[in-house]
């Protein structure tokens, strides 16, 4: 139970893309690998209109996005290499954990999928195009900084993969690393900010109890360590740090925080996390930002631009993960 993005045990890699165990740069959180990103079969469309799709006939789909098919042979590839990771993570995982977190894994797996169609569509909208050039120049240097080529075709058939299929998925992920650049292109680096400190529990009356004792003069570092169940938060008292508008994970806390005055306690505050009760301890209205709340401020805006796309979006879902 994490508040922070960049503390939030499930998240996945900034772009929800990876290519699995050969590029490392963004690694899956442990105990669910993150899915692969998927590539659409497209025609060459003109910069600023969506791609055509490619349909083949009788070919079973997954999911159809805006018009473009996702198709179940390669839904169902992705799937298998992300059990295959997930199982290789997680031996100790009773069977009923187990079959709930590749349930999980399954709906994200179609998630990302559906993600990068959204992403390709509208980059080629915006005209943001990756040249052969320019994929073919970074698979060259996957190939040199990972050993070889050698070690490279025998990770390919070791993953059942063709060079075809890498080619695609590094596409992907440098049209998805272009487009959060051009999305987040004006996130600023000073903001607002207000630190803050919060308590989290699970039942509501536990939390009124202590909401009484803080009325009362107790100490509210003293009784984060003691009752909090934010391990990121809980040995320093729930001290939240710095942070501005939008990068708490909780909508709930954030308001809050961003209400309240200096040194005021707020009421209990219901959350899909639990109950908690925040503190804010110093505002300052206009404060640069340190490295990390910069990336998760253009993490969350990137986040809340591709939720608009799912919203404006036709997307038929054909398959039961």
């Amino acid at each position: 139970m994490h508040l922070t993005p960049h503390r939030l045990s499930s998240i996945r890699c900034l772009l929800l893309i990876v290519i699995m165990a050969w590029i490392t740069g963004c690694r899956p959180s442990p105990g669910v690998p993150t899915p692969v990103a998927h590539r659409s079969a497209t025609a060459t469309s003109p910069a600023g209109s969506i791609p055509t799709p490619i349909t083949v006939p009788g070919e079973p789909l997954a999911a159809r996005v805006n018009g473009m098919p996702i198709y179940l042979a390669e839904y169902q590839k992705q799937v298998a290499e992300w059990e295959a990771a997930f199982s290789s993570q997680n031996v100790g995982l009773s069977e009923a954990d187990r079959q709930a977190m590749i349930a999980q894994g399954r709906q994200q797996v179609l998630q990302v999928m559906i993600e990068q169609v959204l992403i390709e569509q509208a980059a080629a909208q915006a005209g943001i195009v990756v040249s052969d050039q320019d994929v073919q120049a970074a698979i060259a240097r996957d190939i040199q900084e990972n050993g070889g080529q050698a070690r490279f075709d025998a990770w390919l058939q070791a993953n059942n993969w063709t060079a075809q299929e890498y080619e695609a998925r590094q596409r992907s992920m440098m049209i998805a690393s272009k487009m959060f650049e051009h999305v987040t292109r004006d996130v600023p680096t000073r903001a607002e900010q207000v630190h803050a400190r919060h308590i989290l529990v699970a039942d509501e009356q536990e939390a009124r109890n202590i909401l009484a004792q803080l009325q009362g003069g107790a100490d509210f570092g003293a009784l984060a360590a003691q009752y909090s169940l934010d391990p990121s938060t809980k040995e320093s008292g729930g001290d939240l740090g710095f942070f501005p508008r939008g990068t708490l994970v909780v909508p709930e806390v954030e308001e809050a925080a961003f209400t309240l005055g200096v040194g005021q306690i707020s009421d209990v505050i219901t959350s899909a996390m639990g109950y908690h009760i925040v503190q804010v301890l110093e505002r300052v209205s206009d404060m640069a930002l340190t490295e990390e709340s910069w990336q998760a401020l253009k993490e969350s805006t990137f986040r809340r631009w591709l939720s608009g796309l799912w919203d404006t979006a036709q997307i038929e879902i054909l398959v039961s993960p």
